[in-house]
């Protein structure tokens, strides 16, 4: 991906707050930021919005979970970057004991430098959007 091409979000979390910190933290020029408050949603907004670049996904969520979001986004784009966001990193290694290649978890809370360097690594391999 070019550092220099729209980078199209989603970020999901059932507590509004934090979509809001995320807004604060990613905003940027570059960056189209959509949001979803849990996985239902989601799966309804990525089905109208092709060339998603990042999923920021809740981990611990109701109804679905994150990693239930992320298995079924991936049956139609395996190669979708994920970010975990979660104060329960031991619950995302019972459920997923290995990370994708593609994928990285940033514990809550996070810095405004945290969040974007989680997603300049994952997008660019660098620690600067």
């Amino acid at each position: 991906m070019n550092a220099e091409q729209p980078i199209a979000i989603l970020a999901v979390d059932d507590e509004p707050g934090v979509l809001a910190l995320v807004r604060r933290c990613l905003d940027d020029v570059r960056v189209t930021l959509t949001e979803a408050p849990g996985g239902k949603e989601a799966l309804a907004l990525i089905a109208k919005t092709p060339g998603l670049d990042l999923l920021i996904t809740d981990l611990r969520m109701p109804e679905m979970e994150g990693d239930e979001l992320v298995r079924q986004v991936r049956a139609n784009a395996p190669d979708l970057k994920v970010l975990y966001l979660t104060s329960h990193a031991d619950r995302l290694f019972e459920a997923k004991p290995q990370l994708w290649a593609e994928e990285a978890y940033l514990d809550k809370p996070f810095s405004r430098e945290g969040l974007r360097e989680a997603v300049a690594l994952l997008l660019y391999g660098r620690t600067k959007l």
